[in-house]
């Protein structure tokens, strides 16, 4: 079905349609190691999948009703997660998981969403059920099982489904506080999909994806979803197989031709760090790649430039990256690009900076920016405090407000009240998501600077996390990535600076614990004239992080 402007209503209206009109394109390509690994399915097989999946559901009776998918990355979570969109089914991405800490985290998210059944396959059930019936009859929680054992009766209708009934509860990664069940509407996922089609200029059958989890949003929405909106391709990989050997991740693209594939900025870091000028990349081309984003955490200039200078001769084009802005409460997509202009910064003069004022020098500190905000969204920078809108020349609350922003938070009226129901001092008639982020607007362009939660303010400055901890990871001995945490604790009624910092096994070993402590405080002083209260080197792997693999500082506060 169409609207009056000749747009979907529905997700699944745009797939049902193009398994009628171009039933042998092909919509999903899952690839595990080699080409010959690759599993495919056209719009018709994958149609008349997800019809027999979602007739299931219905036959159970799990209309209206809450359902965890618990599948290891693949075909299956493609087609059993659009199969609760067509039932009308409220779908749960989860991450398969035995590691004791994240199933705990999986327990608290199936209680939250009040889930009464995992979809997932026979072999996943059985690595996982023992565990989590102990956990769950322990809190007196029963929940049943789909597999693809599950038997079901065709002889059921499919239902009609509203545009703003629950299409899926997206949790967020929970780096600053425990995961919140973002309750995200058909009609928003729609409109994000306008958003992004609009943006990065996509057209009809574009062929998108790369090795993004597909529980997490930009995964999910990104690289799931939005090609099967635009009669497109998926191309996907398992995460684990990029994060083993990045350059998988570029013969994906190359080989499949893939226009659109997003990243975190560690993504594109740990290309440049682990792709050796020795591996053999002789038939990568990357030429195809028009839209790369970059999102989800910081983005740095540094790895961009990195990236792009290491893989131009590969064809990769630095026009192509796509810095972005979104998150789960606006379905994903808020801001981004502009298409073809590449990375662009502004710099700051440093002082006024830390005071929260934007004020233009020939050197500072540099702020990429985060693009051109989508045309169907408000965005405003708003005092935190006064909630009244800043000067131009102020750092201030990112507020967003439009058809993309999700209904609020699961069980969490408060928070909806607080942070979805936001106004503007004066009121202008509009309701803001207050994200939590810091930055500014300038010349039409978004700039973040950082999380609220995350600033930190020492000794009267405002200090961000991410630059301070760049330059801990740029030191020889650090194991880079996200190996760095710098934080705020209190001590004595004073608030001081802290740091852990992970170091390369072989150094940690055998080098000066004392004389690496000193090298990287004398590296941090030269760069940001800031002094750390205390520094704690570890090996890698100790720094507390979420399942997207975000630093959650207030847990690395256990650790000093």
């Amino acid at each position: 079905m169409v609207n009056s402007k000749g747009k979907y209503v529905l997700l699944m209206d745009a797939i049902k349609d193009y398994a009628n009109n171009q039933p042998e394109h092909t919509a999903c390509v899952f690839q595990t190691r080699g080409i010959e690994t690759a599993k495919k399915l056209t719009y018709q097989e994958l149609i008349l999948a997800v019809n027999t999946r979602a007739k299931l559901l219905i036959y159970l009776g799990y209309q209206h009703k809450s359902v965890a998918l618990l599948y290891p990355t693949g075909l299956d979570f493609v087609i059993n997660f659009l199969a609760c969109l067509l039932a009308g089914v409220i779908a749960v991405p989860l991450n398969v998981t035995r590691n004791a800490k994240q199933l705990e985290r999986t327990i608290n998210i199936i209680e939250d969403a009040n889930v009464q059944a995992i979809l997932t396959t026979e072999d996943t059930k059985i690595m996982l059920s023992e565990q989590l019936a102990e956990l769950l009859l322990a809190d007196s929680y029963a929940v049943a099982w789909i597999t693809e054992n599950t038997a079901g009766n065709d002889n059921v209708s499919l239902p009609n489904i509203k545009p703003s009934s629950l299409a899926f509860i997206q949790y967020t990664s929970g780096s600053t506080s425990n995961p919140k069940g973002v309750m995200v509407s058909h009609d928003n996922v729609v409109n994000n999909m306008e958003a992004i089609k609009q943006a990065c200029s996509n057209k009809h059958g574009v062929v998108i994806g790369g090795w993004l989890p597909q529980f997490h949003d930009m995964g999910l929405v990104g690289h799931m979803l939005h090609p099967l909106y635009m009669g497109g391709t998926y191309i996907f990989m398992p995460p684990m197989n990029f994060i083993q050997r990045p350059s998988r991740w570029l013969h994906l693209i190359s080989h499949y031709k893939i226009e659109c594939s997003a990243s975190p900025n560690f993504g594109f870091e740990h290309c440049v760090n682990l792709i050796s000028d020795k591996e053999d990349l002789s038939d990568l081309d990357l030429s195809c790649w028009r839209v790369a984003l970059n999102g989800s955490e910081p983005v740095s200039e540094t790895t961009m430039s990195a990236f792009a200078e290491k893989f131009a001769a590969y064809g990769f084009n630095a026009n192509s990256f796509f810095p972005t802005y979104g998150m789960a409460e606006t379905t994903l997509f808020v801001s981004g690009g502009p298409h073809s202009r590449g990375v662009s910064t502004v710099t700051l003069d440093k002082e006024p900076f830390t005071q929260g004022k934007i004020i233009d020098a020939e050197t500072g500190i540099d702020i990429v920016n985060c693009g051109a905000i989508a045309a169907s969204l408000t965005v405003k920078i708003v005092n935190p405090e006064t909630l009244v809108s800043c000067n131009d020349n102020t750092i201030g609350e990112i507020w967003v407000s439009g058809s993309s922003v999700a209904k609020g938070y699961l069980n969490n009226p408060i928070k909806n009240q607080s942070d979805f129901n936001a106004q503007v001092i004066p009121a202008d008639g509009k309701r803001y998501l207050r994200t939590g982020d810091l930055g500014f607007i300038k010349s039409g362009m978004l700039y973040v600077t950082g999380r609220i939660k995350e600033l930190l303010i020492v000794r009267g400055r405002n200090l961000y996390p991410y630059d301070i901890e760049r330059t801990c990871n740029s030191y020889q001995f650090s194991s880079g990535g996200n190996g760095s945490s710098v934080f705020t604790y209190q001590q004595d009624n004073k608030i001081k600076l802290a740091a852990i910092i992970e170091i390369k096994k072989r150094a940690l070993a055998t080098e000066d614990h004392v004389q690496i402590s000193n090298d990287i405080k004398s590296l941090v002083f030269m760069q940001h004239e800031i002094a750390f209260d205390k520094l704690l080197l570890v090996k890698p792997g100790t720094i507390p992080k979420t399942t997207s693999g975000k630093i959650k500082r207030s847990a690395c506060i256990d650790l000093i």
